[in-house]
């Protein structure tokens, strides 16, 4: 007997869970079950999923009361039977209504967080203390919690004080664009680099940190940037003039395809809660280099395998990375890459809907 499985968030238009939300709600959709993805705005230029239902709710400008009010008068109409929160404003907007509502029209609640915003050092300290009481006092009510990482999955079961046995750690559909496929040959270019930045060009992902890496590598090696992101510093990064090439190649959805034979695979983010484009880049065969300190991607990185961590948050410590990550052979561990396939993900999300009680 199918049952109907909503996922609930602000918008299809956007990152990392927008697109994990579009390969769920596909997948489950495809395995039989009744799918629907409720937006809490209306926006133009949503995108649509076969098989699958969108339900924009309030129009632009309603506000977060005219989105819950909204949001309550579906669950209320539609009776699902699972709820999916797929971003911490979903998370608390979803659990806040239907907390709201009799019991026996409350459908089971699973929340899902993809960052670790507690590592995250912009915001005032009002607005930490808002966000950390109403973790604990909200995501406790849920049914289940669904981490993308390991590490996200730890910090929160201690700052939202979850229960043990509610916390699914799931690993995110990260190939399902990529699929498998090494290069014809896939033997590294000697003597030089490209260090390929793959993400949005913003003050959390630290652009310029790359262009500080490089000018150490050009000491003894030839050494370009290449970003694959657009964002608040793109002007910034590309007034920066080097004897090197740096190129913005803008946002490209299958970025993966465009990596050059030296290139590397550079993430120098503050903060990750898992980094998608790990994976993908080593379903190419290409080594990557994060920090540790990102913490999130553990669990995106095979270290000596796909790529290294540089240990501390520090120029010469992902400087060293780099070059051992240079070395590597470049070959795609199918098995572990399995693991962010969207079969594997979708099954691990069944498991956990049939697990609710």
């Amino acid at each position: 007997m199918s049952r109907t499985i909503v996922f609930v968030l602000p918008s299809l238009v956007g990152g990392g869970a927008e697109f994990v939300t579009k390969m769920w709600a596909q997948e489950v959709a495809a395995r039989g079950d009744r799918v629907e993805v409720v937006l809490l705005r209306s926006r133009e230029g949503e995108p649509t999923i076969d098989g699958v239902s969108i339900k924009p709710l309030a129009s632009a400008g309603a506000g977060r009361a005219g989105e819950m009010k909204a949001l309550r008068d579906y669950l209320s109409s539609t009776k699902p039977d699972v709820a999916i929160g797929m971003m911490t404003r979903a998370n608390f907007q979803l659990l806040s209504v239907v907390r709201s509502l009799p019991r026996r029209q409350r459908p089971k609640v699973v929340i899902s967080e993809r960052n670790i915003p507690f590592a995250e050092a912009h915001h005032s300290a009002l607005h930490v203390f808002v966000r950390d009481t109403a973790y604990r006092r909200l995501y406790s009510k849920a049914d289940a919690f669904i981490a993308i990482s390991h590490p996200v999955g730890a910090v929160f079961q201690y700052a939202a004080r979850l229960k043990r046995e509610r916390v699914w750690v799931i690993p995110n559909p990260a190939i399902a664009k990529s699929g498998i496929e090494l290069p014809a040959d896939p033997a590294p270019v000697k003597g030089s680099v490209t260090l390929v930045v793959p993400a949005r060009v913003v003050a959390k992902k630290r652009p310029l940190l790359a262009i500080e890496i490089a000018d150490r590598l050009a000491a003894d090696v030839d050494v370009s940037v290449q970003y694959f992101g657009v964002g608040e510093l793109s002007d910034t990064v590309g007034a920066v003039e080097r004897d090197y090439p740096i190129e913005l190649m803008g946002r490209i959805e299958n970025w993966f395809d465009h990596i050059p034979a030296n290139g590397v695979v550079l993430l120098p983010s503050a903060v990750e809660g898992f980094g998608n484009v790990l994976p993908e880049a080593a379903a190419r065969g290409v080594p990557s280099v994060v920090g540790s300190t990102a913490f999130g991607s553990a669990d995106a990185i095979v270290p000596g395998v796909t790529g290294y961590f540089a240990r501390a948050d520090s120029v010469d410590e992902y400087v060293d990375a780099v070059r051992r990550a240079v070395e590597l052979p470049r070959a795609a561990p199918e098995g572990w890459l399995h693991e962010f396939s969207a079969e594997n993900s979708v099954e691990l999300l069944l498991r956990l809907v049939d697990s609710l009680k």
